[in-house]
């Protein structure tokens, strides 16, 4: 598990009313033992996409829009795409694309999810992204590097690790802590696009 999703789980695990300690991405004893308590209590296991009972909620821009809902992308590129290099070169890589080719002022992405797992920041929870024409007001929008040739109804596992999907469920899991989430959707939803890739309905089953 990276040190973001362990991040995520901590401060939702704190925003939940749990005790996981400071909010370091370090599964320590603290952590452990406040996962397993939210889990006595009727929590859900991270590997599951069931969203977490929370009142707390997240706001974005200055007409504080509340977020709830998720939409899922894809980057588009093949499995070999800056395979030698970080993520963090990678999400620079987007944010350059986003930047200069499309002229907005920052990445759209605010999670961005590498081949190996790992997860990494892009534009804060608190900003309107730029994922969906029409659709960004009150969504979180997170990437998965990867998806080149995909279509929308192939499946998760066609073009993405196993790593991957475990890290997407664990970012939901967390997002879905610290916000009242009531809808997980894919691009494809909401535009004529195969992007992210997959049925996102068809893979949420897959953790029920």
């Amino acid at each position: 598990m990276s040190k973001a999703a362990i991040s995520l789980i901590q401060t939702g695990l704190r925003d939940l009313g749990y005790q996981p300690g400071p909010v370091d991405g370090i599964y320590g004893p603290r952590t452990r033992d406040a996962a397993l308590t939210w889990l006595e209590e009727g929590g859900q296991p991270l590997t599951s996409i069931r969203m977490p009972l929370t009142s707390a909620m997240i706001y974005q821009g200055a007409a504080r829009y509340p977020v709830q809902e998720i939409i899922l992308h894809c980057s588009a590129t093949r499995p070999s795409w800056m395979a030698d290099r970080s993520l963090a070169d990678q999400v620079a890589e987007i944010r350059r694309w986003h930047v200069q080719d499309n002229g907005w002022r920052g990445i759209g992405y605010h999670w961005i999810i590498g081949r190996d797992g790992s997860i990494l920041p892009g534009r804060k929870e608190t900003e309107i992204g730029a994922g969906v024409v029409g659709r960004n007001q009150g969504v979180i929008h997170a990437v998965l590097i990867g998806g080149h040739g995909s279509s929308e109804r192939d499946r998760f596992s066609e073009h993405f690790t196993a790593a991957q999907d475990l890290a997407a469920r664990q970012l939901l899991q967390g997002i879905g802590m610290r916000t009242r989430i009531t809808r997980i959707s894919g691009h494809n939803e909401h535009a004529a696009k195969a992007c992210p890739g997959f049925t996102v309905s068809d893979w949420l089953k897959e953790a029920a």
